[in-house]
């Protein structure tokens, strides 16, 4: 992906770093990049998922979340994916619109989710991850 777009102007315009730090995270997520993502985020990043399945919960450290995204990958075999096809992003704040995709037990989650950022110094502090549908989302997991 091009770091330069268009405006409705005609002219070129530079993509804000942190929509380029978010869609670099994802890209380094599809390879399983974990050390890349590390770097990516805050000594006291947390990680809220809500919901009651057996991966909802806070996670509070670096470790944490990258143990989070290793479960993804661990539960549905290495089907995990998570693609966004909309980022956008301020000094503050960012938003991915992800479709994900996983197999697991002959079951196939095809979904949504909304990924909302709270970025500091160009390091994540915060992630919140918030399925189009919970309860299917908490089934496929269960």
């Amino acid at each position: 992906m091009s770091d330069m777009y268009v405006s409705t102007l005609g002219a070129p315009v530079l993509e804000h770093p942190n929509v380029t730090l978010l869609r670099d995270g994802y890209t380094a997520f599809a390879k399983g990049d974990m050390g890349f993502i590390r770097g990516l985020l805050a000594d006291d990043v947390v990680h809220r998922v809500p919901g009651h399945g057996p991966l909802c919960g806070v996670y509070r450290t670096p470790e944490e979340v990258l143990g989070l995204y290793v479960r993804l990958f661990e539960l549905s075999g290495g089907t995990f994916r998570a693609e966004p096809y909309a980022v956008m992003a301020c000094e503050e704040y960012g938003t991915a619109l992800v479709h994900t995709y996983a197999e697991r037990r002959g079951r196939v989650l095809d979904g949504r989710s909304v990924d909302l950022f709270h970025i500091r110094d160009g390091r994540i502090t915060e992630i919140r991850t918030l399925a189009e549908d919970q309860y299917a989302d908490e089934a496929f997991w269960s």
